[in-house]
């Protein structure tokens, strides 16, 4: 339990002694979702395939034993299969690959202030490896040498400055951690969201689609500032959802959590924090959905992979927190508030548009709002 809770009504236990308490049956920890963000097919038919050739791939590269079962753990099959429902065979083992090696190297590396991101683009194309290199940094030369067979020098540098952007973002949120274990020193809220939303990762995460489609969008699409914004909102979605349902985690691990910062500094509640951080979540999501509406057209070859690229952008922001929601990662803790635990569930309400395609991202989703 982090050391600045004021709720005496609020505690953290394991699973197994989350049995004894009754649950929370209200609505009043729902994420209310409109239903075109969740895709038909609830978990890729490869994801299986993938999280086999992950854990073969990760032995390849020398990770040690207890890496390849904390990766075992990850539920591999659920964290690419449920983001990226839509995707072929072989881009979701890459994806896969891409996500897992990811979490595992910040998990290892990047959160104990090891390592930093060391590719560019210009050695990729140059075929010239950085000295020196950890077998994660082998993992990601190998992932980028694949890109590069069919990805331009463009695509290469945004997605390698994506990830160097993020790892600098890594390096500070586990600064603030560091200093708030050894002093006891909370930043602000406003802080730590923008901090999450810098370290989510859906930033580098979006041009993976890119990829899978064989098709890179303009670069004035990414630099609209209603794309800008867009991006900055998944990001936002993707680390709301994830705070909220890793709240029991990161309590028990002593980490920061945005629940638990905003309840720090206003004073509220684990209630009330939980319920603010679920409204700014769908709030969020209504936002982006105006959004997307107003993107207009770019041009007759772009305009069908930027519709598809909105809706997958969806169903990846949404997929991570349905993947956190049942991930043993997360499940293993459980929040007890007034006697009673409580775990956030999903409600998925209709559009008003009955004419909106969710498969194919086409047509206008009417903005919605809880009642």
């Amino acid at each position: 339990m982090t050391s600045f809770n004021t709720d005496v009504d609020f505690k953290v236990v394991s699973a197994a002694d989350a049995e004894d308490h009754p649950r929370h049956t209200s609505l009043r920890f729902q994420f209310w979702v409109p239903a075109h963000w969740r895709s038909s097919v609830r978990r890729s038919p490869h994801a299986v395939e993938a999280q086999q050739e992950v854990l073969r791939w990760f032995e390849g590269l020398g990770c040690l034993p207890a890496e390849t079962t904390r990766a075992r753990k990850f539920d591999v099959a659920g964290y690419v299969g449920m983001p990226f429902p839509r995707i072929s065979r072989e881009k979701t083992v890459r994806i896969g690959k891409y996500l897992s090696l990811w979490l595992l190297w910040d998990d290892v590396h990047v959160e104990s202030l090891e390592a930093r991101w060391r590719i560019t683009a210009e050695q990729v194309l140059a075929n010239t490896r950085p000295p020196g290199m950890s077998r994660f940094d082998d993992g990601w030369w190998d992932l980028f040498r694949q890109f590069a067979q069919k990805r331009s020098p463009r695509w290469l540098d945004a997605l390698g400055n994506a990830m160097a952007t993020w790892n600098d973002a890594a390096v500070d949120e586990a600064e603030t951690v560091q200093r708030h274990r050894a002093h006891g020193t909370v930043p602000t809220f406003e802080h730590q969201l923008q901090l999450r939303i810098a370290t989510i990762g859906m930033y580098a995460t979006v041009y993976l689609l890119e990829d899978a489609y064989e098709f890179e969008l303009p670069p004035d699409f990414h630099g609209h500032p209603t794309v800008l914004r867009m991006k900055v909102l998944a990001n936002e979605i993707v680390g709301l959802g994830n705070d909220i349902l890793s709240c029991g985690k990161d309590c028990a691990e002593g980490q920061l959590n945005l629940v638990t910062t905003l309840m720090h500094e206003r004073g509220i509640s684990a209630a009330s924090a939980l319920e603010t951080l679920i409204q700014m979540h769908d709030e969020a999501l209504q936002e982006y959905d105006l959004l997307a509406t107003s993107i207009g057209s770019w041009s007759l070859e772009a305009d069908p992979y930027i519709a598809r690229w909105i809706q997958d952008v969806r169903y990846a922001s949404l997929g991570f927190t349905l993947w956190e929601a049942q991930a043993p990662r997360y499940t293993a803790h459980k929040l007890v508030i007034g006697g009673e635990v409580v775990e956030p569930s999903f409600l998925f309400v209709p559009v008003l548009d009955a004419s909106a395609n969710d498969e194919d991202g086409e047509g206008e989703h009417t903005a919605w709002q809880r009642s």
